[in-house]
């Protein structure tokens, strides 16, 4: 052609196109959602993703539930360790890690709520007045401080007597569990999609907060102070246990109890080293269980109440309802009152529901297992699409997507509730042990608020910091409170 180079003008240009266009590596974790969901709906239920050094394969609602609740095959334990960096405890500790939190979670939480909401609502009623003052100094000096960061600290205290007891309660003991939940959630990944070399040299990033955290920070910071203590107590309740003298009721109701007593050696020998080095990483695991998660859904329930104001009137409503009297006359919530808190209930489930978890909890093949048309290799991690889940229309309706935040209390579907199509806490026999607590935490945290003060954004709306892990990050913004002219607290 005589003027074919007239051609080359288009050609650029849909070329250029194309380029722009394509899927990114960087979509991933950029727009998450969306790069996950339009390849689900190009290629099917099962797809592979090389993410952090390694191929994933994610599946979309048709298979979550069988690779959920399939443990032979599909891998809670091998799947957790792996993606939260911490095989060499698992290692050490012959795969008994999770099970054993399971099992101390159950026993010495679970099986006791009721009295722990009675001791930790004082915490949360002192907390929440604090802030409410902070917020309305703040609203005259424009410096508003941190919802985040306050009741990360109120969370931590009541973690640091459950797991510890009472005696270990003053500020600079505080201050190191704050540091311990911090630097756990560095070491399992938490802050890893924030770094370049996180995202894209993985191993050495795994390598370098694994020295940082457990041979650094941890060490200087969490042993030299809690580990003489830990050291004699562990002595101590040892002899308390196995002296036979103490009835069950005048018994400590701390964590660290309940562990030593169930891994004292039954000949009476004492608790040899590694066991003790054990118990203390239990302890550590449970402060980061406690403490970040907790702190971080409870900040997106307060997010949605500020964007969501219609909602107030009726939660204040319930909250005039189940709000009890002490023996001193003076109103309180109890274990009894929360579980009353229906229509709070159903707004933090549907929260928890719609704020965009892009995956959930990881499995790991114990073996080559056939999925679909396709056999996924043995040692590789296989994880459910939460949104395709949560969202699914099959389920939910043409309106799947729509937040309604009382749903729940008129299907009689408690927050703490697992299912098929609800697995923000995962599902089967390794769902998140730990949620009882963690609802009724949050819920004290939001009706001791409310209460006082009416939740509003300074930007009017907020930001997604990770929107692959909404799990672990708070939403970004500015909470401001307005105090009410009567309280009800």
């Amino acid at each position: 052609m005589e003027h074919s180079y007239l051609l080359a003008g288009p050609i650029l240009l849909a070329a250029y196109a194309w380029y722009a266009q394509r899927p990114k590596a960087e979509d991933i974790f950029t727009r998450p959602r969306e790069a996950y969901e339009e390849a689900l709906a190009t290629h099917g239920p099962i797809i592979g993703v090389r993410r952090r050094g390694r191929l994933e394969y994610v599946v979309n609602q048709e298979y979550a539930r069988y690779v959920l609740t399939c443990d032979r095959l599909f891998s809670f334990e091998l799947g957790s360790a792996a993606v939260m960096n911490l095989q060499p405890i698992m290692a050490l500790t012959n795969g008994a890690l999770f099970r054993d939190l399971h099992d101390l979670v159950r026993d010495g939480i679970v099986a006791r709520i009721d009295e722990i909401v009675y001791r930790i609502w004082p915490i949360f009623q002192r907390d929440a007045k604090d802030f409410v003052e902070l917020a309305s100094e703040g609203i005259r000096s424009g410096r508003h401080p941190s919802c985040f960061d306050h009741f990360k600290g109120t969370i931590a205290q009541t973690a640091l007597i459950l797991l510890f007891g009472q005696d270990y309660l003053n500020e600079r003991n505080l201050e190191i569990v704050e540091d311990v939940s911090k630097n756990m959630a560095e070491l399992t990944g938490q802050y890893q999609n924030f770094s370049l070399i996180g995202k894209y040299l993985p191993v050495l990033w795994v390598v370098y907060t694994w020295v940082k955290v457990m041979l650094v920070n941890i060490p200087l910071g969490f042993l030299r102070v809690f580990g003489p203590l830990l050291w004699k107590d562990i002595d101590r309740y040892q002899k308390m246990a196995t002296s036979g003298n103490v009835a069950p009721q005048d018994e400590p109701r701390s964590i660290l109890y309940l562990v030593v007593k169930t891994n004292a050696p039954p000949d009476g020998s004492r608790i040899g080293i590694f066991r003790r080095i054990y118990i203390i990483v239990l302890l550590l695991c449970l402060i980061f269980a406690a403490v970040h998660t907790t702190t971080v859904v409870s900040q997106w329930v307060l997010y949605q109440l500020a964007v969501r104001p219609e909602y107030l009137a009726p939660l204040r409503e319930e909250l005039s309802r189940v709000l009890e009297e002490d023996e001193n006359g003076e109103l309180r919530l109890t274990a009894a009152s929360l579980r009353a808190a229906r229509l709070l209930d159903s707004f933090i489930r549907e929260v928890m529901r719609t704020k965009g978890d892009t995956l959930s909890t990881v499995r790991y093949t114990t073996c080559d297992v056939p999925l679909g048309d396709f056999v996924i290799p043995k040692g590789h991690f296989v994880i459910p699409m939460s949104t395709t889940v949560h969202e699914n229309p099959d389920v939910f309706g043409a309106h799947a997507r729509e937040f309604d935040g009382f749903q729940w209390a008129e299907k009689d579907k408690e927050a703490v509730m697992t299912g098929p199509a609800h697995i923000v806490f995962g599902l089967g026999r390794f769902a998140c042990p730990g949620r009882v607590l963690a609802i009724n935490e949050i819920k004290l945290i939001v009706l001791s608020l409310i209460a006082r003060a009416t939740p509003t954004l300074l930007e009017g709306k907020f930001e997604v910091t990770d929107p692959l892990n909404t799990v672990t990050q708070p939403p970004k913004g500015t909470l401001v409170l307005r105090p009410l002219e009567k309280p009800y607290l």
